[in-house]
């Protein structure tokens, strides 16, 4: 029986980027968990955490070291190592001796390649401390972080320098070095509120976190946001008031402070006149303070600050906040002043000077396209308020011209609105200008207008394809112009608010909105451009618990509304369950196998010679018949919808039966040309019927 211990791992360095962290213990725990399962070590739960200063990792129930294990070392061929007389040659010899075997430990083993030797060896299991010792230092080196740097004299690399490396497992130190650090078993709390060393005598987890906690430093995540939110808020109810939710600047606070201690400041009621959005900006974007509102939602005079080292003198502290953030304040005030002296329009020729990428023209270029490509979508969905969706598309990008949005670039479309009702455009319009943008990262909140619905994807569109047209198209990691990103929204935009439009009509439309500037754009371009959304909606539906095998078979049938693509995939995912769907499936692939190379045709109901043929045309007409106005479009003009496919997938799902009769008593491919054509024009006909809906022969069957 192998004892279990426990082990800890504690990366101390200079403050690392609070966006650095997260993803640096996701990996180290994938990467340990990985290596330690290739190293025959099992192991408990493992547990992650950090501060600015320290990445932690502890894994409880560990080996203490690996199981002996019986292997087979393979040899040389028995005919190689023996001769006609049966005796061994140097081949044999010298297999034995490099495994400090005997002759005697050679056995015979009998393989696909014929007769080869082989020794059963075991090999003694090595100490977890010993494994881990090898594979850190790898691990630390891997640790992806978006930038690393050298210091001083070192050869190695890191998010910052590191200072210490605590690494115990059970009572024992874990040897290795990493740079000219090595490990030991000291470590340190925080910077200035308890600076000292500190020793562990062992890995335990709760002794660890325990005297970090008495040296003025948090480690666990959880438990320092939850110190942060409640100090936060009950700085905040001091002030009459509540803190303003926001989890992404909660995480960030959490990963910048390692004991962290809340201060609620003021500023003068004058900013209040402010729109909310730039003075939510400038607490969060340059200071990374908390807004604080009344019950109501107002924005009161107040912010919270998170400070990393509780002070013997707050209101000093507190002043010292005021002040920084009273500077920034009067900036966006000078801003927000100097921008409305002009109407929002006044800034869109503005934009002639602004260029949007080299070869593609302007901002202004690219607000003209727009405009175009806005028209456009709007006569296809039937749209009618096309004056409204003109003049936002006129407007969408005029704020970048502005102080503000200068200053505050994540304040694009926020402004654009606020300047825009300012200036007495329509509410409908300027929600337009601000609904553009969205959605603004993966899963984030989507455009509610029709209008900010239109301008999103033409603008998204517009982008996408200019840039592919000039062969910048994302590579691996590597998305400079969030390309994917764009995708995604308008495969998410199409999706969740039932927008069916047709993909190759609107990237033909973006093409020709951009030939004044790329004349000679690529022949592959609308390929390209196609297959990458492919690839996007592709991965989102997977993402939604929708089978790969059924997305493609929906994508097989055909991809071009995504909206329409979508309900199909819905379909086939509810007929799925059924139990003939496998058996349908299965006699699909065995249609489409013999239609390849097939051009197509229509059967002749006089050249049938058996009752199978019969009966499957007459079925199959039947099925059509009924199965027309299940798959027509709606009085809108939308796509059928997955309810109503769902429908006409049982139907013919009916035509099994009949199908199996046939492959069971009909010779397909006989040698008279007619009789040939007319089975597989039979069986072609029946084939489109179901690629109406989906590509059977995708779905993965069992057998």
């Amino acid at each position: 029986m192998i004892e279990k211990t426990q082990f800890l791992l504690e990366i101390g360095t200079e403050e690392i980027p609070a966006g650095y962290i997260p993803g640096a213990l996701d990996f180290l725990k994938r990467e340990i968990s990985t290596r330690l399962e290739k190293g025959y070590l099992l192991f408990g739960p493992i547990r992650t955490a950090g501060t600015p200063r320290r990445l932690m990792l502890h894994i409880s129930d560990l080996d203490s070291r690996q199981p002996d294990r019986e292997i087979e070392i393979l040899g040389p061929p028995k005919a190689v190592a023996f001769d006609e007389n049966g005796k061994p040659t140097k081949a044999a010899e010298g297999f034995a001796r490099k495994n400090n075997a005997t002759l005697e430990d050679i056995e015979i083993k009998a393989t696909e390649r014929g007769d080869y030797l082989y020794i059963s060896k075991v090999v003694k299991g090595l100490p977890a401390t010993q494994i881990l010792a090898e594979m850190l230092p790898d691990i630390m080196e891997a640790i992806p972080f978006r930038k690393t740097m050298k210091w001083g004299s070192e050869k190695v690399r890191f998010a910052r320098p590191v200072r210490w490396i605590v690494a115990i497992c059970g009572n024992e130190i874990v040897p290795f070095s990493y740079g000219s650090v090595r490990s030991d078993r000291i470590t340190y709390g925080h910077r200035f509120a308890s600076p000292g060393p500190i020793t562990l005598e062992s890995a335990s987890y709760e002794l660890y976190l325990g005297r970090l906690k008495e040296a003025k430093c948090i480690v666990d995540v959880r438990e320092r946001r939850q110190i942060l939110k409640e100090d936060a808020q009950e700085k905040a109810r001091q002030a009459d008031g509540l803190v303003l939710e926001d989890q992404e600047l909660e995480e960030l606070n959490t990963f910048l402070t390692e004991f962290p201690w809340a201060t609620c400041g003021s500023f003068s009621r004058d900013f209040l006149a402010l729109p909310d959005a730039v003075l939510i900006t400038c607490m969060k974007e340059h200071q990374k303070y908390f807004a604080v509102q009344d019950s109501s939602g107002a924005l009161k005079p107040n912010f919270i600050a998170i400070n990393n080292t509780p002070s013997k003198r707050p209101d000093i502290v507190k002043k010292g906040h005021e002040r920084v953030l009273g500077a920034r304040l009067s900036d966006a005030d000078f801003f927000f002043k100097e921008d409305t002296k002009k109407r929002l329009e006044d800034f869109v020729s503005e934009l002639s000077g602004m260029v949007f990428h080299k070869g593609l023209g302007s901002l202004l270029d690219k607000v003209e396209r727009i405009q175009r490509l806005s028209e456009f979508i709007a006569h296809v969905i039937g749209y009618r308020e096309t004056q409204i969706v003109k003049r936002a598309a006129y407007l969408c990008k005029a704020d970048l011209c502005t102080e503000m949005v200068g200053e505050f670039p994540t304040l694009q479309g926020v402004m654009g609105k606020e300047y825009a009702l300012i200036s007495g455009e329509d509410q409908t319009v300027a929600l337009a200008i601000e609904e553009h943008y969205l959605p603004t990262r993966s899963g984030g909140p989507l455009p509610e207008t029709m209008p900010g619905i239109i301008l999103s994807i033409a603008d998204k569109m517009d982008t996408i394809t200019a840039t592919f047209a000039l062969g910048l198209k994302p590579s691996g990691t590597q998305d400079p112009y969030a390309l994917r990103r764009q995708a995604l929204g308008i495969v998410n935009i199409l999706i969740e608010r039932e927008i069916d439009l047709s993909l190759l009509e609107l990237t033909d439309e973006t093409i020709r909105c951009l030939m004044e500037f790329l004349p000679e754009a690529p022949s592959k371009l609308k390929g390209e451009v196609i297959d990458f959304f492919k690839k996007r909606f592709r991965n989102e539906l997977i993402a939604r618990r929708i089978d790969y095998d059924v997305v493609d078979a929906a994508i097989g049938a055909s991809f071009d509304s995504v909206y329409d693509c979508y309900q199909r995939a819905l379909a086939l995912k509810a007929v799925r369950q059924r139990p003939e769907f496998q058996d349908i499936s299965i006699a699909f692939k065995r249609v489409m196998n013999i239609l390849k190379g097939f051009e197509g045709g229509n059967p002749r109901s006089q050249f049938f010679e058996t009752e199978e043929e019969k009966v499957l045309y007459e079925a199959f007409l039947q099925v059509k018949e009924n199965i027309a106005p299940m798959l027509a479009d709606d009085e809108t003009g939308r796509s059928p919808g997955a309810e109503r496919y769902q429908d006409a997938l049982i139907l013919l799902l009916s035509l099994k039966p009949h199908i199996d009769r046939f492959f069971d008593n009909v010779m397909v491919m006989v040698e008279d040309r007619t009789q040939r054509h007319n089975r597989l024009s039979l069986l072609w006909v029946i084939s489109r019927l179901f690629l109406k809906i989906g590509d059977l022969s995708c779905i993965v069957t069992e057998g």
